[in-house]
């Protein structure tokens, strides 16, 4: 065997067990929290003084995970193209 392939394989496996493992976590948490909020739905106004709803989560504070929202436009698609 050539002396590069156990290192090969390694990483191979490696990538694919961490690549199925994100997918399997996406499947049973689709959501994780806002960055900008922290999870909280809502923050400081400029003055400092009041809430105001975040705009990036739009006051839930959750957001899709990547993956999910990969997911989401490749199952979208794909019944789009299909009707």
């Amino acid at each position: 065997m050539d002396p590069r392939t156990i290192p090969t394989i390694t990483l191979l496996t490696t990538l694919t067990l961490v690549t199925v493992c994100y997918a399997v976590a996406c499947w049973v948490w689709p959501f994780t929290a806002c960055r900008r909020c922290h999870g909280q739905g809502r923050r400081r106004s400029p003055s400092g003084r009041a809430w105001r709803y975040c705009r990036r989560c739009k006051g839930t504070g959750a957001r899709l995970r990547t993956a999910r929202r990969l997911y989401h436009h490749l199952t979208h698609t794909r019944t789009e193209g299909t009707r």
